[in-house]
């Protein structure tokens, strides 16, 4: 009986498992401090206790995933809401998208932010897709009147410190951020290992690591020519870009080292929080460790 039902499962190219994982959060303030409103979840997705290392009370989230990797056929789906108050949410490492054999089948993560009149912080650390994967990457931002956001995301094609190129395998990625259901930017990445997209100049440039930035502060041009110098070392070689429409600050990295852009994102966070509310935000502590 076992043989047989291996046998199914490779004629028909279909995973003997699949790992579905759901977590829902809202979060308002009450009492000077923002709290958790509503926390559910399904599957291996968790949070640990709210942090607050800032005086105006806003809570630091840590989003775990246990398993620590997304394999075929598995699923992410995480819907968080900011009624009141302030949030950050982090994640302590990597995510990662693991190959497993031949399979089709696509790994999938799906994240719906929505702010009311409050602020979220989204800074998860970059997502690494092994070589091989066929990953789809979907973010859906709903943004209210007098929300505030600030938002990245950093995704990793191979492994480039261990020499793995991304030789094979597929991305999908889809942003869209709409503000009271108006579109304010709506952006699709696709592509397949080698193909043109990925090699050609007006695409990937066979880079290994592609990051995307927006924030709802609006910025000095002086400020951000100043951080256009402070992080791009090379002459003519600029790795990062930034640019400003629809009441959106739009930063962008392309090169071959995560933690740089994500040092260079993580300091225009902090510029422009500094610039727009005159405070200095906190580090989240778990990206020291």
């Amino acid at each position: 009986m076992l043989l047989e039902t291996l046998k199914t499962a490779v004629e028909s190219s279909k995973p003997l498992r699949q790992w579905r994982a759901r977590l829902d959060l809202s979060f308002k303030e009450s009492d000077g401090r923002t709290r958790f409103q509503h926390c559910s979840h399904e599957g291996p997705l968790r949070v640990q206790r709210l942090f607050y290392p800032e005086v105006a009370g806003k809570a630091h989230c840590y989003l775990l995933h246990p398993p620590g990797g997304v394999v075929l056929g598995d699923e992410l789906q995480i819907n968080i809401q900011v009624h009141s108050g302030s949030a950050l949410v982090t994640t302590p490492a990597a995510g990662r998208f693991y190959t497993v054999d031949e399979h089709p089948e696509a790994q999938r993560q799906t994240v719906n932010l929505s702010v009311d009149e409050a602020c979220l912080e989204w800074l998860p650390q970059e997502t690494i897709l092994f070589n091989g994967v066929n990953a789809e990457l979907e973010t859906r931002i709903e943004l209210g009147a007098e929300s505030r956001l600030v938002f990245w995301d950093v995704v990793v094609l191979g492994r480039p410190a261990c020499g793995e190129d991304f030789s094979s395998g597929r991305l999908k990625q889809q942003l869209e951020v709409y503000r009271e259901n108006t579109p304010l930017l709506i952006e699709r990445l696709a592509f397949t290992a080698r193909d043109r997209v990925s090699r050609s100049q007006m695409g990937m440039q066979e880079q290994s690591t592609v990051g995307v930035m927006v924030l709802t502060d609006d910025a000095d041009a002086e400020l951000l020519e100043q951080w256009l110098k402070s992080v791009n070392h090379k002459l003519n070689e600029g790795e990062f870009t930034v640019t400003q429409r629809s009441g959106l600050v739009i930063a962008r990295y392309l090169g071959d080292d995560a933690i740089r852009c994500r040092q260079g994102f993580a300091q225009l966070w902090i510029n422009i929080t500094e610039e727009s509310l005159g405070v200095t935000p906190a580090i989240p502590r778990i990206w020291h460790t």
